[in-house]
């Protein structure tokens, strides 16, 4: 471990996440996101010598998107750049590979998805297995259901318990301002909410809605001179499991599990019950409960604090949801999380999931400290 180099956020940016910018095309959007990141940080896109995109022109609005938005990222001078078909949390981990690997010193990740330009629940059934689950129709929330049938089957948990969670989550998301959801909840007014697909009611999943995110990465030689106060990544993995639904456990995350211990490892802690906060990828209740187990956290505890942001459950802009959790993490250790802060951060986990029912999974331990001498 002590050849790694160390690697920080040292600017996030995004738009405030709606149902559908009626008055911008997704390369406004991008541009907006990447010009107020790199003004925060002071530079110009020259400036940046390697930049990644995660996004998908299913959704997207138009074809060849990620190309179009090369415009916006800033191509000029040349520079290396790259596109994953993914959430943008994943190409962090892919930059910081790069870093590791002595590519690079800095690095652009945009994240972007104008998902009202596509219908996302047709384009999350291709995902599936194509002889077997997509011909009758499973889209993100039908399988989500299943996924908690099973957790509740398994644990006991019940209706209630999947209330108070999404009232705990809707209470913190109302001091967020780039949420699409801002008001409020309490778990009895969740449990009136009508049914989506049984057991998750409307009041436990999120809309859908559209953002572009933009966050930028530095080596310990240029973090200090782009931000006052750099978030340093202490260790980070991430795992993928099978993709037919009927070959894993739904009730668990195998690949979670793993990705966490070999995160903390990394970041030389004992378990993620360490940390001051975490930024779960859990777009229901059922999600951020599995995740809790994986990680060995108990989910009514009050420290580590669970999704001060209000989480994916109010707000969830596909495509960008993983790095905003980053982008979250990262404005609580730097002090920019005004409103919704935790006293004393000084460590956090930024998790993020891809495929049904947390299939792919990341998890990058986050700190104040540069971790390596």
């Amino acid at each position: 471990m002590s050849t790694l180099r160390n690697v920080a956020i040292v600017g996030f940016a995004q738009l405030p996440v709606v149902a559908r910018d009626e008055h911008h095309v997704t390369t406004d959007m991008i541009y907006m996101a990447v010009r107020q990141a790199l003004t925060n940080c002071g530079v110009e896109p020259g400036a940046i010598e390697y930049q990644i995109s995660g996004s998908t022109d299913y959704t997207d609005g138009r074809p060849f998107g990620f190309a179009a938005a090369l415009d916006a990222m800033g191509c000029w001078p040349p520079k290396q750049d790259l596109h994953l078909e993914m959430d943008a949390a994943f190409c962090v981990y892919y930059a910081w590979l790069r870093m590791q690997a002595g590519d690079c010193d800095t690095a652009l990740v945009v994240g972007h998805g104008k998902t009202s330009e596509g219908d996302p629940n047709r384009v999350a059934n291709l995902q599936l297995d194509p002889y077997y689950q997509a011909p009758i129709g499973l889209d993100l929330k039908s399988t989500a259901a299943l996924q908690a049938s099973a957790y509740m089957t398994r644990t006991g948990t019940t209706d209630r318990d999947l209330a108070a969670i999404a009232a705990r989550n809707r209470t913190a998301g109302a001091r967020n301002p780039d949420n699409q959801v801002r008001h409020a909840a309490t778990a009895e007014e969740l449990l009136q909410t009508p049914w989506d697909v049984e057991p998750l009611r409307t009041g436990y999943v999120p809309p859908i809605g559209e953002s572009a995110t933009c966050l930028i990465m530095a080596t310990e030689e240029k973090a200090s001179a782009l931000c006052d106060r750099p978030v340093w990544i202490h260790g980070i993995d991430q795992r993928v499991e099978m993709q037919t639904l009927g070959a894993r456990d739904l009730s668990r995350s195998a690949s979670a599990q793993l990705a966490g211990q070999n995160a903390c490892a990394m970041a030389d802690l004992k378990g993620a019950t360490e940390v001051d906060l975490l930024e779960l990828f859990a777009t229901t209740p059922v999600e951020e409960l599995i995740l809790c187990d994986a990680l060995g956290i108990d989910p009514k505890t009050a420290r580590p604090a669970i999704n001060p942001s209000g989480g994916p459950l109010c707000a969830h802009p596909i495509m960008n949801t993983g790095l905003i959790r980053m982008g979250e993490v990262f404005r609580q250790l730097s002090g920019r999380a005004d409103g919704r802060a935790v006293p004393g951060a000084r460590r956090g986990i930024a998790h993020a999931t891809q495929g049904h029912c947390l299939q792919h999974n990341l998890v990058c331990v986050l700190g104040t400290e540069r971790r390596w001498s």
